[in-house]
């Protein structure tokens, strides 16, 4: 019992190999082995002879899963026929045993999605998609690891190569020498870390495409392989097998090109798979994206396809780690920077990953433009991500900072976002978010800041000279100041008189702002007025989400309109279809959408839990910031303010901080 347990036998078959011992050890005189009951017992007669007599014997036997292996090996790449006598003969062991085996190598089939078939005339047969059928036996090698098992598998693929190509070349060496070349080829940037399991995997597509089976890439597949210096390679290495009468389909390049990127690249165990895969993806894309921007795609089934014709050269791509340079990546950044943000907190939420745990800002690009083709061009043109606008920091009683603001709208106009805060709520960590702080309080005792022009209620000459040599150094300002220093340049030249160069600035500087803002007239004032001022819901204590969604509804809205939007709310989130987005690990954005609405807006409702309330990610959240959105685009600087806010977890701690005394 203890011996048909550890060999994975029947008793017929250890019978069979107990005959088998006696013949042997009676041809040498050793002795013999004798069963009685369920005791096998062993009466050698020189023990010292059996020993010397095992150690020159240098057969092989297989174990158990060694044997399988090797069973499903000859089934699949063997020159002849495959029945029962021949892997009877090939593996020594009974005809019981290898119907045993058989039994066990439909299972293992069967979970790769293969089976087994058998037929007079052609023996067993391996069936199913071909690429499964080779990483199926590229497991199988792996199995036969050993240095004697190998050699068996070697001999027996030279044996079959030399069958089917009537060449008595070594073509294990010739599968070596090519590994080798594209070594050489790429310039040692690689070099391929188990050869051995690559030179049997080559061998065997080339008994299999002999044989007529043969891996059929996609074209999107194939597109992005021929663009990499591996293809190239091997592509050479078969135009020289073929002088040597060697044919190789043209097909089986792209594979053997996938064996050298990397021959564990993907998990999937068919096409029909991978295919699935891309398609979901898309699908998880475009709602991660609808989640984030806060909108609908009233095209979305038609976006989806767009997205999969390109995720799937993208997937590729990244699966062989091919590098796609995006010569357009500045200019989209420029003119999409709303879009690519949000392409980019799409890509980072998605659940379903790709081979490689980043995206190249290159393949962003491209999805980008994607997101932006689907949506109106008119609120998508070129904005200025980098206005950060200008922080105005006054006592407590804010009329002089309210004037301030005034005398600033009047030199810059709407070109910069003013925002007005008293002394006790400014914190050092503000200054990050802001490209001038005009403080009508001493500041620079306390804070070392370059951007900090501290000023009386009245803006002076210097102070106007001032502000403008701030601003000129940020980004804010920079981007037209060549062109408008130019312009002035040539006034300068061409006209009788002194120019007023100063005005002539300010001027072209609000005509070049005005101008590239276009039609959109974006605002991102109601998050930061709120934080500022500390406006904040705080929610109770037993409050859960559906409770916490109808309380903001009636922040948002009053009397009968509060009433509709909670409903609204409850459905969307009955029917798992309410738009939330964790900004941070606290923190959590929820879509109130208000387009069916009268006379909808754009507003935040900022709600603190002391507790924590369970979101549909599963996960809790203690801050809810509530945007309320009149159509799919003008709350994007809105909403780009809020991600921009809560990127740094100071401004989460002192959100909590201002809403410490707050009252349920």
């Amino acid at each position: 019992k203890e011996l048909l347990e550890n060999l994975g036998c029947g008793k017929r078959t250890l019978y069979y190999d107990i005959e088998n011992i006696n013949d042997w050890m009676k041809r040498y005189g050793l002795g013999k082995v004798l069963t009685s009951g369920a005791v096998i017992r062993a009466e050698i007669q020189n023990v010292a002879a059996l020993e010397k007599k095992l150690k020159q014997d240098t057969a092989y036997f297989f174990s158990v899963p060694e044997r399988r292996a090797m069973e499903i090996v000859h089934i699949a790449l063997s020159d002849e026929n495959i029945s029962i006598s021949h892997l009877m003969e090939r593996c020594e062991v009974s005809k019981n045993t290898i119907l045993g085996d058989l039994k066990e190598v439909r299972e293992i089939l069967k979970s790769w999605g293969l089976s087994l078939e058998s037929t007079i005339k052609s023996g067993y047969l391996i069936q199913g998609e071909e690429m499964t059928i080779r990483k199926m036996l590229g497991k199988q090698f792996q199995r036969l690891s050993s240095p004697v098992v190998q050699a068996c598998v070697c001999n027996f693929l030279q044996r079959t190569l030399v069958n089917i190509y009537h060449n008595e070349i070594d073509f294990g060496e010739l599968c070596r020498c090519l590994i080798k070349q594209y070594e050489t080829d790429i310039q040692g940037d690689c070099i391929l870390a188990n050869t051995e399991l690559i030179k049997m995997m080559i061998q065997a597509a080339l008994i299999r495409s002999r044989k007529g089976s043969v891996i059929l890439l996609s074209n999107a597949e194939q597109l992005a392989l021929m663009k990499s210096l591996s293809f190239r390679s091997v592509e050479f290495s078969f135009q020289k097998l073929r002088v040597h009468g060697v044919e190789v389909s043209i097909l089986e390049t792209y594979y053997i090109t996938t064996l050298f990127l990397g021959i564990q690249t993907t998990d999937f165990l068919s096409q029909e798979q991978e295919e699935l895969f891309i398609v979901s993806f898309a699908e998880e894309l475009v709602l991660s994206f609808e989640r984030i921007a806060c909108l609908s795609f009233p095209n979305r089934e038609r976006l989806q396809k767009q997205l999969s014709h390109h995720i799937r050269p993208m997937y590729y791509r990244i699966k062989y780690g091919i590098p796609d340079n995006n010569p357009l990546l500045k200019d989209i950044k420029t003119m999409y920077p709303f879009v690519f943000d949000f392409t980019r907190k799409a890509m980072e939420e998605i659940k379903i990953h790709l081979p490689a745990d980043e995206v190249s800002e290159d393949e962003l690009a491209y999805l980008c433009v994607y997101f932006a083709s689907n949506l109106n061009e008119k609120y998508i043109e070129q904005e200025n991500a980098d206005n950060r606008g200008v922080l105005i920091v006054g006592a407590e009683n804010m009329a002089t900072a309210i004037l301030m603001r005034e005398q600033l709208r009047e030199m810059f106009g709407f070109m910069l976002n003013y925002r007005v805060i008293s002394l006790s709520k400014l914190r050092e960590w503000m200054f990050g978010d802001y490209a001038l702080v005009v403080s009508l309080v001493p500041l620079k005792q306390r804070y070392c800041e370059d951007k900090i022009v501290e000023t009386g209620p009245i803006i002076t000459e210097a102070t106007r000279c001032r502000i403008i040599e701030i601003l000129r150094g940020d980004k804010t300002i920079a981007r037209h100041d060549e062109m408008i220093q130019d312009i002035i340049s040539r006034v300068t030249d061409n006209v009788i008189g002194e120019v007023q160069t100063d005005k002539l600035y300010l001027d072209l500087l609000c005509y070049f702002e005005e101008k590239g803002r276009g039609k959109r007239n974006l605002s991102c004032n109601v998050f930061y007025e709120k934080i500022e001022k500390g406006i904040a819901l705080m929610l109770p204590k037993t409050a859960d989400l559906n409770k916490a969604l109808m309380l903001c509804s009636r922040f948002l809205r009053q009397g009968e309109a509060d009433r509709r939007l909670s409903q609204r709310m409850s459905n969307l989130l009955q029917s798992k279809k309410l738009q939330t987005y964790r900004i941070q690990k606290d923190a959590v954005l929820i879509h109130f959408p208000m387009q069916s609405d009268i006379n909808p807006r754009i507003d935040v409702c900022l709600a603190i839990s002391p507790k924590g309330l369970q979101c549909p990610d599963g996960g809790n959240a203690r801050i809810i910031v509530g945007l309320a959105t009149k159509d799919s685009y003008s709350h994007w600087a809105e909403l780009e303010a809020i991600y921009h806010y809560f990127s740094d977890q100071n401004h989460v701690d002192g959100i909590m901080q201002l809403c410490q005394g707050g009252k349920e």
